[in-house]
């Protein structure tokens, strides 16, 4: 008797790894980040570590970065036929959350780093291929807010901010499946770097 119960057992679990995978409750594709890049300290794009000048040319604006991003899927020796690979395996990338933290530990937002924020948006990464998805790594808003808004009056020279920047992807496939949300990390260095040149003329 426990071996017909086991046998039937086995037989429901190789019936249930037969389903269709776009019909599954679970994704079966991921994404990955290949790379977060943003903006050097002259202003060129591809670095990863992200210079923030807190006032440039006394204005405010936002520093972005770019995410490189691709869709995998989880058994690429099943799912390596074009006939294996579906459309609905495809994902569609609907939001980036950015937070800050410090290696010194102080990572009270709005006192110790800026606060995180969420941005909503649509861009599709087909399986196999590398997607470069631009997203703002600090916002405007924050370099009027503690920490940041402090740096302003303070020449480059004298201090620079260094933050650790996570970014969260969230998505999902077009078959309607959630996907796992994946973070990377950027080194963020915050500085009135706009206005050292000017105070050093001055002090000359």
């Amino acid at each position: 008797m426990k071996l017909k119960i086991l046998v039937l057992i086995i037989a429901a679990l190789f019936l249930a790894s037969c389903v269709a995978k776009e019909n599954d409750t679970t994704s079966a594709s991921f994404l990955v980040i290949d790379s977060l890049t943003g903006n050097d300290l002259e202003g060129n794009p591809g670095s990863t570590t992200v210079f923030s000048d807190v006032s440039f040319q006394s204005s405010i604006i936002n520093d972005n970065g770019v995410a490189a991003v691709s869709t995998l899927t989880y058994n690429p020796l099943e799912d390596s036929t074009e006939h294996d690979i579906t459309f609905y395996m495809n994902i569609i990338v609907d939001q980036i959350d950015v937070e800050f933290m410090r290696t010194d530990g102080r990572n009270t937002e709005g006192v110790d780093v800026p606060y995180r924020f969420t941005q909503p948006m649509n861009i599709l990464v087909p399986v196999d291929e590398t997607v470069e998805i631009p997203f703002v790594l600090i916002r405007h808003v924050a370099k009027l807010e503690t920490p940041l808004l402090e740096l302003r009056g303070v020449p480059s020279r004298d201090f620079v901010l260094q933050l650790v920047a996570k970014v969260t992807l969230h998505g999902k496939d077009l078959g309607g499946h959630r996907v796992a949300p994946v973070s990377g990390y950027m080194s963020v260095w915050c500085a009135n770097f706009a206005d050292a040149a000017p105070d050093e003329e001055t002090q000359g």
